[in-house]
């Protein structure tokens, strides 16, 4: 890489941040820097498969090494700290072994373009007992730990050969709240006993505070969803806001309780704590970095954002893993252009619809056809559009011969994951 490059650093290696790696990587004149707080990249829409009992080899985990090497970028394991735009640069934390050891101190690393790329997690919303009795899923650790607990729950359950289902309740009816429902109502696989018909049912409940179920969808998708939760015997409950979540129930703000042994939040996406601690860039009450149409922060020319982490003028892209590569492939062009003095040019989200894949439940959605009208789709149609959205992303980080590699070995593997989703 040469000194005279153009030093971009992008920090966060998500389904964004990662493809803009490897699509700016061996472009003349910049030398690209990637910077996560993992050593290895999973993308993010198949961790409710992890939390059903889905293995990492299984969602197809990437080392951030290996694809360095193979394209030429340069990958720094680390985690953002803070922001010094003045002298263009940015601090990392500090890293600790599984012992509580400091093994790497805190480092500086500096760039000419910064792009934050850190994506978000799931707010507490204030409600006491979230942080300690209940799962999100925002990292595959948290997908680890909640199907760790999930099958030391089922072995528990069957203590003194009690039967009795196993109540699970999920906070939160968008995509994540509900097609993890689905999969612990129809796929879930507990390791902790076997076999399956050793095993409790799972009594699933989601609880959504406002009237409407799934209130960011349309309504022929929202009864679509709602008639397979439901033949799948989960229970849906909605205008039930919960006020507190205990280890064994959660409780609303009318003072019913709700048994639970399992209880997961899902209530949408904001950015991560770091946003609040960084006061060199402006951020909203959502906690994501204000950005221009081009993605540039509207502090800092040379620094830009995408993803969950940002939020775009105008914009009404979703927290999802398309909006997020559709925002890289966008700053894939632009970037070079900005580091050739040009101007970039403005960001417009492009949706192509929603589809969700529920496990045994089936699969529907919603796609955009190029004729303005929307295209209904369910069952194999709908599981096949997710399988073409995953195997374009592993096209970009892995190549178009290495990604058809990985599609035809998938294939006619005899160990097939859990059945999976996109949106």
């Amino acid at each position: 890489m040469s000194s005279t490059s153009t030093r971009v650093v992008i920090a966060g290696g998500g389904a964004g941040g990662l493809e803009l790696a490897v699509r700016l990587a061996g472009q003349p004149g910049i030398g690209v820097f990637l910077v996560d707080q993992s050593p290895t990249h999973i993308w993010k829409p198949r961790l409710h498969e992890m939390a059903a009992g889905a293995r990492r080899g299984m969602v197809d985990e990437m080392e951030y090494a290996g694809l360095a090497e193979r394209w030429g970028f340069v990958f720094v394991q680390g985690s953002l700290r803070d922001i010094a735009p003045d002298a263009r640069r940015i601090e990392l934390d500090a890293m600790e072994d599984g012992e509580g050891h400091r093994v790497v101190g805190e480092r500086e690393l500096e760039y000419d373009v910064l792009v934050l790329a850190i994506g978000g997690v799931t707010p507490d919303l204030g409600v006491d007992g979230v942080t300690e009795h209940a799962f999100m899923l925002d990292r595959a650790e948290d997908a680890e730990a909640l199907f760790s607990r999930l099958s030391l729950a089922a072995l528990d359950a069957t203590v003194g050969e009690c039967r009795d289902a196993m109540d699970t309740v999920i906070v939160g009816t968008g995509l994540t709240g509900v097609e993890l429902a689905a999969y612990l109502a129809t796929d879930a696989q507990p390791a902790a006993l076997a076999p399956r018909d050793a095993r409790p049912r799972l009594r699933v409940t989601l609880v959504e505070a406002v009237d409407e179920f799934m209130p960011s969808m349309g309504e022929t998708e929202r009864r679509a969803v709602r008639e397979r939760l439901e033949d799948v015997g989960v229970t849906i409950r909605t205008g039930c806001q919960i006020s507190r979540v205990a280890a064994d129930h959660v409780e609303t703000d009318e003072g019913t309780r709700l048994d639970s042994r399992l209880t997961v939040w899902a209530t949408g996406r904001v950015g991560p704590p770091i946003v609040d601690e960084i006061d060199a860039l402006q951020a909203n009450d959502k906690r994501q970095w204000r950005v221009r149409k081009t993605l540039q922060s509207v502090d800092r020319r040379d620094i830009f954002a995408l993803g969950d982490c940002a939020a775009v003028e105008g914009s009404e892209a979703p927290p999802t893993a398309q909006a997020a590569s559709e925002q890289a492939n966008h700053l894939a062009r632009e970037l070079p252009r900005y580091c050739a003095g040009q101007a970039p040019r403005a960001f417009e989200y492009r949706h192509k619809g929603t589809l969700m894949s529920l496990g045994a439940a089936g699969a529907v959605g919603r796609l955009r056809s190029g004729l303005g009208h929307d295209l209904q789709i369910r069952g194999r149609v709908a599981a096949a559009a997710y399988r073409g959205l995953e195997r374009q992303h592993e096209m970009v980080v892995l190549g178009r011969v290495r990604g058809s590699a990985r599609m035809f070995k998938e294939l006619f593997s005899p160990q097939r994951g859990p059945r999976v989703k996109v949106h």
